[in-house]
């Protein structure tokens, strides 16, 4: 009688190799090594402004608030609301050495890790190989304009999961009219984070569409605009509930927030406009990740000749139209939006050769499986010539090394031990809650840079104009902020004021009025 083989333990790694799919280990596989990455160095990059902004308006929900000062309506609260149902997580494992921005930088830790999921899930489900695939989210995690802007606090960041989300149930193969319902309901969730997110629209309809005949077709196309239009309603009816849909005497409304948003700001300039704000903002992305940015736009180019993956053609066409053509405002965290699409359109692209190789060479390569390697290694050739040229390399290096934020610590600590708890303090956003939160609790004790000009309710606290100031934070942005925002109270003060103390790029300034200098 012939022996069995020993049965394998348990729990061996063969065992478990048979059971895990490949898909479900590249998964987790990209959850491991996004999250270190991006737990690496975190509070390294400078904080920012609008980092404090998003974060103290998120904190002012625990008291109840939607911001800190007036909510005008700039933006919809959906991203920090979900950045204040979420800071629990770090804050329960201690994380951000007492530093609230820090803390909040861990939140989006799950928006990124998230995105590169579902890049590689969106890559799969247009039958994009594995391997480029892979490809794809790597030239996500990696490159440098995510490792800068993509671990900040941005509501792009955060509207960005799930508008990914919206795609990758547009794209189910079941086409089930849940799933399509659902993408409407992500869709507007998007949206109502980060308004610009509604430039991918017509690239979702696309990916909706433009496939084949289903029975159910019109009750999917209809499912996904009713539900998407039932949930962005919120925006509106929250500001009708308030009485603040329109315009009106004596208080805020969305239809003004609106109209500043997209006509009353002060625009970028136009992109063919040399030394326009715009085109010195494209080159930066350019030159931050010029491989994704140039490579990812004519991958998206190459996209259009398959049916499958025409909406990505579709997606990064709408990203740049707003950054070609128009001349309004454009932040710099834009480009945060598209980075995931240039990534799924340098694997679709890959993926479109690998296939265009074969059949080319169906006869000519001695194996067809040698395929892919060869694509592989023409993409990799062509990454490795790129980046040292671009500075890719160095720039992660410097990126998940280097300190940007000690001397913010110490102005900081600075502040904390030596300013009077009731003296009047005016600082950037990004010090703001840090500070208030540390024994001043009053918003207009310590009061953010551009409040006092921005914020009627500033005269009502502080009738004597600038002069109800007595201290002033000058970080890095604080200048070009007074400048851009024409914020002459703060001004004023600046001008009016001597530094105490400095701390790098950070002075602390005290401000001279005939009160506190005396007789």
């Amino acid at each position: 009688m012939t022996r069995e083989p020993d049965a394998l333990p348990r729990w061996s790694v063969g065992r478990l190799a048979r059971l895990v799919r490949p898909d479900t280990a590249a998964v987790i596989a990209i959850v491991l090594v996004a999250s270190t990455v991006f737990f690496t160095n975190l509070t390294g990059p400078a904080f920012q402004d609008d980092e404090g902004t998003y974060t103290a308006q998120a904190l002012s929900l625990d008291d109840g608030d939607l911001a800190p000062y007036t909510y005008w309506y700039d933006h919809p609260p959906v991203g920090w609301i979900q950045l204040a149902m979420l800071i629990w997580i770090p804050r329960l494992f201690g994380l951000g050495d007492g530093i609230d921005i820090a803390a909040m930088r861990y939140v989006i830790a799950l928006y990124f890790v998230a995105n590169a999921v579902l890049i590689y899930l969106i890559a799969r489900r247009i039958t994009v190989t594995m391997t480029f695939a892979l490809l794809g989210v790597a030239a996500f995690v990696f490159s440098p304009l995510s490792l800068s802007l993509g671990r900040q606090i941005f509501l792009d960041t955060i509207a960005l999961p799930w508008l990914l989300l919206a795609f990758y149930l547009v794209l189910s193969p079941r086409m089930a009219l849940w799933s399509h319902a659902a993408a409407g309901a992500s869709f507007a969730i998007a949206v109502l984070s980060k308004l610009t997110a509604a430039v991918m629209g017509p690239a979702l309809l696309v990916a909706l569409i433009d496939r084949r005949a289903w029975q159910g077709r019109m009750f999917s196309v209809m499912g996904f605009l009713t539900v998407g239009a039932l949930v962005l309603a919120f925006y509106p009816l929250m500001a009708l509930l308030r009485g603040e849909l329109v315009s009106g005497d004596g208080h805020v409304s969305l239809q003004d927030g609106l109209l500043y948003q997209f006509t009353a700001r002060e625009g970028s300039g136009y992109v063919w406009e040399a030394g326009s704000a715009r085109s010195e903002l494209l080159l930066s992305w350019a030159v931050g990740d010029g491989f994704l940015v140039v490579g990812g736009a004519i991958a998206a180019a190459l996209c259009l000749v398959s049916r499958r993956t025409r909406w990505v053609t579709v997606a990064v066409g709408s990203f740049f139209m707003p950054v070609m053509v128009g001349e309004g405002y454009l932040p710099s965290m834009y480009i945060v939006a598209g980075i995931p699409f240039l990534c799924i359109a340098l694997a679709a692209a890959s993926d479109l050769i690998r296939r265009a190789v074969l059949r080319l060479g169906r006869d000519r390569l001695p194996n067809q499986a040698l395929a892919t390697p060869i694509v592989l290694v023409g993409v990799t050739l062509l990454m490795l010539v790129q980046t040292p040229v671009l500075g890719w390399v160095a720039r992660d290096r410097e990126l998940l090394s280097s300190d940007q934020n000690s001397d913010f610590r110490d102005t900081l600590e600075w502040m904390r031990a030596n300013v009077p708890r009731d003296d009047v303090v005016l600082t950037p956003y990004s010090m703001w809650h840090d500070l208030d939160s540390r024994g001043w609790d009053d918003s207009w004790t310590m009061i953010a840079l551009e409040k006092a000009d921005l914020d009627p309710a500033y005269k009502v606290q502080h009738p004597t104009g600038w002069e109800g100031i007595e201290w002033i934070i000058e970080g890095p942005t604080v200048r070009s902020n007074l400048e851009v925002l024409g914020l002459t109270t703060a001004s004023t003060a600046l001008q009016n004021s001597e530094i105490v103390r400095t701390f790098g790029a950070w002075n602390i300034r005290r401000v001279q009025t005939d009160a506190s200098v005396g007789p």
